[in-house]
C-alpha cells in the first residue's frame, strides 16, 4: 500500500525521510513515497503528483512553522484531500501545535499527529487499518512499534536539535476563542436548520466547549459572554457556580 508523504523545506524533508525509512519496519505492507523535489522551488510537477495519487491509499503531510502557509504544501494537501476518500489525509505537526494553525487553513480540519509516542502510534494504527488484507494484528503492531519507537525518536530528536528554530507568531487565546466560536456557530446553524431545533448547541457540545475554555484559563465573565448566544443561561450559570462559587469575579 502506497503512502504519500508530503513535505516542504529542509526540516520537513528530513522528518519525512525518517518516517519513510521507519514505517515499513512496523508495517511491512506499506510503501512510503517521498518526492525528491523541494516543492518550494516551484517545479511544475502536477502530473507526477496525480500519477502517484492513482495508487496512493493514504497521505501524510509534514507541517512545520516555516512551511504551514507555503502554497505548494497546501496544494499537495488539497490534491491529496480531493484524490483520496474516507478522510485518509493526516498531518504530522513537526514543531507547532494545532492551535497555531489558522481556522481558515486547508490543513485545519485534517487528522493531526504530533511528534509524541502515543500520537504517532495512533497514526500508525490508522495506516494499518487501511492496509487491505495485509494489516498487522493490533497486539503485534504494538509490539513492533514499541521495539522500534526508540530509533525513530532518536532521529526526530537529532533533526530537531540540529535544525534552526524558526519564529512564529503564536496565536492569542482571543484568536483561538474566536475560531472555536465561529466553528461551533457554523455547525450549530447547520444542525438547527436540518433538525428544526432551537439556537442552542447540544449539551455534550456545550460541556466540551466549557472544558476547552477552562483549559484556556478564561475567567468567569469571558466564559459567560462566549456562551451566552449558544448555551441556555441557566445551564451556564449552574456550571459556573459549581466551578467558581456563587460570587462572580470582580
Amino acid at each position: 500500500m502506497k503512502v504519500f508523504l508530503s513535505w516542504s523545506g529542509d526540516k520537513s524533508h528530513k522528518i519525512a525521510l525518517a518516517f519513510s525509512e521507519w514505517m515499513p519496519c512496523v508495517i511491512n505492507a506499506i510503501d512510503p513515497w517521498v518526492s525528491s523535489k523541494d516543492i518550494d522551488r516551484g517545479s511544475i510537477w502536477f502530473g507526477e503528483i496525480f500519477e502517484q495519487l492513482n495508487d496512493t491509499s493514504l497521505g501524510v503531510v509534514f507541517v512545520t512553522r516555516e512551511n504551514q502557509n507555503k502554497p505548494w504544501l497546501l496544494f499537495e494537501a488539497g490534491a491529496l484531500s480531493k484524490g483520496l476518500s474516507e478522510n485518509r489525509v493526516c498531518t504530522v505537526l513537526v514543531d507547532l501545535s494545532v492551535r497555531d494553525i489558522e481556522s481558515s487553513s486547508p490543513l485545519k480540519h485534517l487528522n493531526h499527529t504530533v511528534l509524541e509516542r502515543d500520537s504517532i502510534f495512533e497514526l500508525i494504527k490508522t495506516i494499518n487499518k487501511k492496509v487491505d488484507g495485509k494489516n498487522v494484528k493490533e497486539s503485534h503492531l504494538e509490539t513492533a512499534f514499541s521495539a522500534l519507537w526508540g530509533d525513530l525518536e532518536a532521529k526526530i530528536n537529532t533533526i530537531l536539535r540540529e535544525s534552526p528554530v524558526e519564529e512564529i507568531n503564536t496565536r492569542s487565546d482571543g484568536d483561538v476563542l474566536n475560531d472555536i466560536l465561529d466553528n461551533v456557530l457554523t455547525i450549530n446553524k447547520k444542525v438547527s436548520k436540518n433538525s428544526g431545533h432551537g439556537k442552542y448547541v447540544d449539551p455534550h457540545h456545550a460541556e466540551a466547549l466549557l472544558n476547552r475554555f477552562l483549559k484556556m484559563d478564561l475567567d468567569r465573565g469571558d466564559i459567560e459572554e462566549a456562551l451566552e448566544d449558544i448555551v441556555p443561561g441557566h445551564w451556564t450559570g449552574k456550571k459556573l457556580r459549581a466551578i467558581f462559587g456563587n460570587e462572580k469575579d470582580q
